[in-house]
């Protein structure tokens, strides 16, 4: 039977029974503080731009450093203006951005701009290269909801590598409507980042970067923003966390050690249409979840990742070890010390949501998942896949055929899901997603729409999330064009940085139809 995606209550996949007491990092690994002091949750810095001509500016730099992820010992690792994530980018709908991306690595990187709505060339997925000691600096207007979005690597083959190295970082997109709601979101205060990961290290605090055989980098030690076994003091009494699964492989199911209820306000693409209570939240790589929980004086409560009661349906006989039995702490809170009842939440957060899209008549497509194949092939990146001629919405039915987990992202849109068919799993399928988890056997059904943007030339990408995946092959690339057009026989940049471009020609930011996000 499958679970209908209106109305779903998100009661996160397979959630414990009971509440998962405290402990150490269950998981195994290089526990970090287990039994000692905790280091304070590092909270990554906003970028503060610059204003050209009315554009609004930001400058990354990808550098090598060292990092402090295990406590007292030096790690080699990336980041984005430092040594290990990024900068948390913000900005508002409306706003024309350009991000200067420099690379200071020894070898090409890309950064895109997961969940982003924006011209394909302005994408910086594989068709975006920056070679080392160049820049590439794409401009977009941001023409969306309200959202936590996020920026990562994207070169073809290495993705989980590059971010398993340490570059990932938020870009959280404001608006008129979402200012307008009674949520936390002072940021650093009540408004806190959450960037969950996991990693494996060498006996001399290297990072490990032996390819599991078909999990690639899963790690066995938990990491939030950057280190491991930190402790956040919270200074309000409702706090707000935007978590980002940067885990390139982990599966992550979320919940607090007391069992206490949180509420889910928003997922990938922006706020749902109201708050929903739940006691657990399952995110999967390049997922997002927004929570509020609420927090007496005197408390102290962990936020733990349990293990999935059904396993996601994963045979544990037939199947490489996804680590769904793990369990470790995350991040330890404790209360404000003092502070008013922060009251109800707002009931109404998002009227743009309403029913589900109408789908009759509209194209459909199929994807079959299986092994490191979408449809039976593997990422050509001089090959399109689908080609989009119009800017209706369209049906995309998407199958794991496999024995294995997978999920499913794509680039430059927010799609609604429609069903979830031929599981018993219940991933975070509500409001606007770029991303959803597929246990085996799983078919979903996306109501999915391409506007505004056009280009013969310049691909976007679908793909499995789970990184190695990913990278092993299991990714495809769609063009939209306008009606009647085809693609262009030497399509992308043929990975020659030079050619990749930086701001939107109007064969590129032109285009059909007028979604924006809403």
């Amino acid at each position: 039977m499958g679970i209908a995606a209106a109305g779903v209550v998100l009661a996160g996949c397979g959630q414990e029974p009971s509440p998962v007491g405290v402990g150490g990092n269950g998981g195994g690994g290089n526990g970090g503080n287990a039994g000692g002091a905790r280091r304070p949750l590092p909270i990554p810095p906003l970028l503060e731009p610059r204003t050209v001509d009315g554009n609004t500016v930001f400058s990354l730099e990808a550098v090598t450093g060292t990092s402090e992820i295990l406590p007292g010992v030096a790690t080699p690792t990336w980041g984005y203006n430092g040594s290990i994530l990024g900068p948390t980018i913000r900005a508002r709908r409306g706003d024309i951005v350009r991000v200067e991306v420099s690379n200071r690595l020894p070898e090409m990187t890309t950064t895109h701009w997961h969940g982003m709505h924006l011209p394909a060339r302005m994408d910086g997925g594989p068709h975006q290269p920056i070679l080392p000691g160049g820049t590439w600096a794409p401009e977009w207007r941001i023409d969306q909801q309200a959202a936590t979005l996020w920026y990562h690597p994207h070169p073809h083959g290495v993705t989980g590598k590059h971010v398993y190295r340490g570059l990932a970082g938020l870009f959280i997109v404001d608006d008129d409507a979402s200012d307008s709601l009674d949520l936390p979101r002072d940021y650093g205060v009540d408004d806190i980042p959450l960037i969950v990961q996991d990693r494996r290290f060498d006996d001399d605090g290297t990072l490990d970067e032996t390819d599991l055989p078909d999990m690639g980098l899963l790690g066995d030690t938990p990491v939030v923003n950057g280190v491991t076994d930190p402790h956040f003091a919270a200074m309000a009494r409702r706090v707000r966390f935007r978590i980002l699964n940067g885990a390139t492989m982990r599966v992550f199911n979320l919940r607090f050690s007391d069992g206490r209820p949180f509420a889910i306000v928003g997922s990938d693409g922006g706020l749902l249409d109201t708050p929903r209570t739940v006691e657990n939240a399952c995110i999967s790589p390049g997922e997002r979840v927004e929570i509020v929980v609420d927090l007496a004086a005197d408390d102290k409560v962990t936020l733990r990742n349990v293990r999935f009661a059904d396993s996601l349906e994963v045979d544990d006989g037939d199947a490489p070890d996804f680590g769904l039995d793990d369990e470790f702490d995350l991040l330890t809170i404790s209360g404000p010390g003092a502070g008013e009842d922060p009251g109800a939440l707002p009931t109404e957060l998002n009227t743009t949501l309403g029913a589900l899209p109408d789908t009759d008549g509209a194209r459909r497509r199929s994807f079959d998942m299986e092994w490191f194949q979408i449809n039976g092939r593997r990422m050509d990146i001089s090959r399109v896949d689908e080609v989009i001629d119009h800017p209706g919405w369209e049906v995309w039915t998407v199958s794991n055929k496999d024995n294995w987990i997978h999920n499913f992202h794509v680039h430059d849109t927010q799609f609604r899901v429609l069903s979830l068919d031929r599981t018993s799993t219940t991933p975070l399928t509500d409001g606007w997603k770029d991303t959803i988890l597929l246990a085996p056997g799983a078919v979903a059904t996306l109501a999915v729409r391409f506007t505004d943007y056009t280009s013969t030339r310049w691909p976007y990408m679908y793909h499995c999330h789970m990184m190695y995946h990913e990278d092993q092959g299991m990714m495809g690339q769609f063009v939209v064009v306008e009606p009647g057009e085809a693609p262009v026989p030497a399509i992308g940049s043929g990975l020659d940085q030079g050619d990749a471009g930086t701001i939107a020609s109007p064969e590129d930011g032109g285009g059909h139809g007028d979604h924006r996000g809403d």
